[in-house]
């Protein structure tokens, strides 16, 4: 086997290794196309960018057949490889959404790294008391009706705090939430400008959803929503 055999062999299996990885994190943390928002593509593509420097390129460079030392090379480079996979892996693991937390104007995607432990041991029921591992918790939030609660939270917010959509002690069932976010959401019809194929996918009418704005730290975009009960349907972009 020669070198480029050797690199194409290794850029290969780079290939199924990352996309594995995409494909997985796809399907179990990012729901209703959220990756539009989340910022994954940036990440996966640092992890491929990385992955691929310290694999198949260096193996390229140094892969020589019957070179002395080259079991200890291939070493090294793995070593070297499955390290920075698993600071890639911990990256996705930290960036990962826990809370989709909607709100009478928006969704916001919360993710595991925006919430501090003592914010999350203050939410009002277990599961909210801890980080999925299986994708973002759906709840409402809101301001409080009580101004005065009103100005220490604003109060908070502007010294750093989290502010109430990533405090789980403000979190509400988001059935509470919803009608109030239907009542302003738009119909995908009224010069919203709503994608054919993102209508075709969701396999839904106009009058069947609502459009709602969602942000993250990341990105911003738009929810389709369902104009019965307001549960998200699909993420579009802009």
């Amino acid at each position: 086997m020669n070198r480029w055999k050797a690199s194409g062999s290794h850029l290969l299996l780079s290939i199924l290794v990352i996309g594995g990885i995409a494909l997985s994190a796809f399907l179990l943390w990012y729901p209703h196309a959220l990756y539009r928002v989340a910022g994954l593509d940036r990440i996966l593509l640092v992890m491929l960018g990385i992955d691929l420097t310290a694999g198949p390129l260096l193996t390229l460079i140094l892969y020589r057949k019957g070179k002395w030392g080259l079991k200890f090379d291939l070493t090294v480079i793995a070593i070297c490889q499955l390290a920075f996979l698993a600071y890639g892996l911990h990256t996705l693991w930290a960036a990962r959404p826990v809370f989709l937390v909607g709100t009478p104007d928006t969704f916001t995607l919360v993710f595991a790294s925006e919430i501090s432990d003592d914010d999350l041991a203050q939410g009002t029921r277990p599961e909210w008391r801890r980080l999925s591992w299986t994708g973002p918790v759906l709840v409402g939030t809101r301001m409080p009706d009580d101004p005065e609660q009103r100005r220490l939270i604003i109060d908070e917010f502007m010294a750093g705090g989290a502010g109430v959509e990533r405090s789980p002690k403000y979190y509400l069932d988001f059935a509470e939430v919803a009608p109030e976010m239907l009542r302003k959401a738009a119909r995908p019809d009224a010069g919203a400008g709503l994608p054919i194929t993102d209508r075709r996918d969701v396999g839904a009418t106009p009058d069947d959803l609502r459009l709602v704005p969602i942000v993250s730290r990341r990105d911003e975009g738009r929810m389709l929503v369902d104009a019965t009960s307001g549960r998200p349907v699909r993420t579009i972009t802009p």
